[in-house]
C-alpha cells in the first residue's frame, strides 16, 4: 500500500468510526498534531505506525453494531414473597 493509499484508507475508516483525531491520537497515545501530520501527508507513517493505526481501527471495529447473546440468566431475590418482589 503506497502512502496515498495509506492516507484515504486512514481517513475513511476513521470516519466510519465516528473518531476525531483528539479522540484517535488520545487512545493510541500520540499527539493530535502528528497524526493531523500523518493524514496531511506532511509526515511519513513509520510501517510499525500504519499498522497500529490501521490495526486499532479495524479491532475497533466501529462499522457493525454490537451484539450480545444471553444463553442462560439467574436472578435471585431475597425473598420467596412475590408480593414484596
Amino acid at each position: 500500500m503506497n502512502d496515498i493509499e495509506f492516507i484515504e484508507t486512514l481517513k475513511q475508516k476513521r470516519n466510519a468510526c465516528d473518531y476525531s483525531q483528539s479522540r484517535l491520537a488520545q487512545e493510541l497515545q500520540i499527539s493530535r498534531q502528528n497524526l493531523n501530520e500523518i493524514e496531511n501527508g506532511k509526515t511519513k507513517a513509520s510501517k510499525e505506525m500504519k499498522h497500529i493505526l490501521l490495526h486499532y481501527l479495524d479491532y475497533c471495529n466501529c462499522t457493525q453494531p454490537f451484539t450480545l447473546t444471553i444463553d442462560y440468566l439467574r436472578v435471585r431475590f431475597p425473598t420467596t414473597d412475590a408480593l414484596e418482589i
